[in-house]
């Protein structure tokens, strides 16, 4: 047995006899398409059609001690199609290898025009109970880009690279309309317009170079040399090839969360844009209708709602947490539950139990759903026949001890057996585009605190409502123009030509508070740039005297007092203090004739 083994137990011979990789350089497209069965060893390159194949010398690498005939470099002729090689293993099997050769089909070659309007997937909220998605028209929110439908596209194909990739000259050019798409949003939340070209505009408009990788499947468009950008190709199921999509990720994410309106919010937590490509001549094919399917009785209850539920979440839109302490660690119990499979109603009985603060509900004088504390409820359970865990036809309704109703508009949310979300209509304004939710969950004891707590020691607190320090620009010191409810409501405007004012530093300084009186020193740094001139409502440094008034959304409201330095004298009507826990933290407001109401805002983050 020993005299069996080699002298150098490190050299085994190997009988493995494989082409690894094939490759012509400035002919070959993509990488060789390599075949082996048991009984068949074959392997396929593609190249453009009439090129020179009689003589052309190909990098080819084989399994480790294995030769091959023609060697590698040795010059061969393709120019039939095929092509029979010979590897030998270092122990002298042989194997055959045949090599088909077949034109290229360049599917992208030729003239092709936009065939839809460009559309976009959002999510906003993404792994959040309150988060919604959907796909829109850029055009619905950014005009501009309608002028993109009507554009056409051509690919010329001038050779193939040293790695095997295709590339070529193309052009982008306006259709009938002589116009190319724009991606400007007029009356942004942080200024008159914002242009969104950087993240939705991708399409280099005129003349550009392409190089197509048939590795991954992306397009590299160069324009003059300097723009580079990479769009996936993504080709639509159809048999001749006539429609893809050229789709990328806008990344707008950046601008941030932007509240005044959802279009703009929907922008900018855009995951996915792209335009739908068709070839000259082409048509869309007719687009299917769905069938809306009817609701169905589910068999049995996919969820249990008997036992105690505690408040994970208490949220309102647009703003995030609702500022309603009393109600976190509240208990919402169920029993006594039964399912009646005519109706696909779960009903029984209910406690709404105060929790270890002994309050039940808020008592800020908001506009808030109260729940009724004892009664019955009515769970209706109708499932999509398509998808049975979606809970879009599940509905709420409480029925108290007294005989009124609390019924929840909004199908419930959630997934899983241990939690649900009821979400209602109106948030603390009564508005029918915003919206709040309770988030319960099974065997749950709410601790989380809330946004907008005000402290009620009378001691002055550098944590509390009126911290000392410096106070900066939220997103800018900005003067908006705010029409709450209104027909014209656009939310927060940017006033005139404000930008001055958003590098400009206000620190409050020597602080007192005698009860709900804060007095102390406001000192005012302009900035290289100065300020913005409102007249006599801009702020300046000297003395100020905050009085609080009130309440307002869970947060104090008052008026403000400033004693310049110039021996002048500012008065703010309102001005909302959110703590510097809350969302916009400061609001210094004014009205201007013929305006309405203007307010710097400001944070001490």
């Amino acid at each position: 047995m020993l005299g069996c083994q080699p002298d150098n137990p490190n050299e085994i011979l190997t009988s493995e006899r494989a082409i690894i990789s094939y490759f012509i350089d400035g002919l070959q497209i993509g990488p060789a398409e390599i075949n082996r069965t048991p009984n068949e060893s074959d392997f396929t390159i593609y190249v453009i059609d009439g090129m020179d194949l009689t003589s052309v010398t190909p990098v080819i690498e084989v399994s480790y001690g294995a030769t091959i005939y023609p060697a590698s470099g040795e010059a061969v002729d393709l120019s039939s199609g095929t092509f029979t090689y010979q590897v030998t293993s270092e122990t002298g099997d042989v194997r055959d290898w045949v090599l088909t050769v077949e034109s290229f089909d360049n599917k992208l070659q030729g003239k092709w025009k936009v065939g839809k309007p460009m559309e976009f997937h959002y999510f906003i909220g993404e792994g959040e109970s309150w988060g919604w998605e959907g796909v829109k028209d850029v055009e619905w929110t950014l005009p501009g880009a309608g002028a993109a439908t009507d554009n056409e596209l051509e690919f010329m194909t001038v050779g193939v690279d040293e790695v095997g990739n295709l590339y070529g000259t193309g052009t982008y050019s306006a259709g009938a309309d002589s116009q190319f798409e724009t991606f400007v949003l007029e009356g942004a939340c942080l200024g008159a317009d914002l242009d969104y070209a950087p993240y939705y505009g991708r399409m280099p408009q005129g003349e550009f170079d392409w190089v197509l990788n048939l590795t991954n499947n992306t397009i590299v468009l160069t324009q003059d040399g300097v723009t580079e950008t990479t769009l996936p190709i993504e080709w639509e199921d159809t048999e001749d090839f006539s429609i893809f999509q050229l789709a990328f990720e806008p990344q707008a994410y950046e601008l941030g969360w932007q509240d005044c309106n959802y279009n703009e919010l929907e922008l900018n937590y855009g995951k996915k844009v792209w335009y739908t490509i068709i070839r000259e001549g082409a048509e869309l094919p007719d687009e299917e209708e769905e069938e809306d399917k009817d609701p169905v009785i589910p068999e049995y209850s996919p969820i249990s709602l008997n036992g105690d539920w505690g408040i994970e979440d208490i949220g309102f839109w647009p703003g995030g947490d609702a500022g309603i302490c009393d109600d976190y660690d509240n208990i919402l119990r169920f029993s006594n539950e039964s399912f009646d499979t005519s109706t696909g109603i779960l009903s029984g009985d209910f406690q709404y139990l105060a929790g270890a603060d002994g309050i039940l509900t808020n008592g800020n004088g908001t506009d808030w759903v109260v729940f009724p504390e004892s009664g019955t409820f009515e769970l209706k359970i109708l499932q999509n026949p398509d998808n049975t865990e979606s809970r879009e036809f599940w509905t709420m309704k409480f029925i108290a001890t007294d005989g009124t109703e609390l019924e929840v508009p909004n199908a419930v949310e959630g997934s899983g057996a241990d939690n649900f979300t009821l979400k209602f209509n109106g948030g603390f304004a009564g508005s029918d585009q915003e919206a709040h939710w309770y988030k319960f969950v099974r065997n749950f004891v709410g601790t989380k605190p809330c946004d907008g707590e005000t402290p009620v020691d009378p001691t002055p607190d550098p944590d509390g409502i009126f911290p000392e320090g410096r106070w900066t620009a939220r997103e800018g010191v900005l003067l908006n123009t705010y029409y709450w409810n209104s027909d014209d409501d656009q939310g927060h405007q940017r006033y005139s030509d404000s930008q001055a004012a958003d590098n400009d530093v206000i620190t409050f300084s020597e602080v007192e508070q005698n009860d709900q009186v804060y007095t102390g020193k406001i000192t005012v740094d302009y900035g290289a740039d100065g300020t913005f001139d409102v007249g006599e409502y801009t702020i300046k440094s000297g003395t100020f005297t905050y009085t609080v008034t009130g309440e307002e959304w869970g947060a104090p409201v008052g008026n403000m007092v400033i004693n310049t330095e110039d021996g002048g004298t500012i008065t703010y009507s309102k001005t909302n203090l959110w703590n510097s826990k809350g969302d916009f933290d400061f609001q210094i407001k004014f009205n201007v004739d013929g305006i309405g109401e203007v307010y710097y805002r400001i944070t001490d983050k």
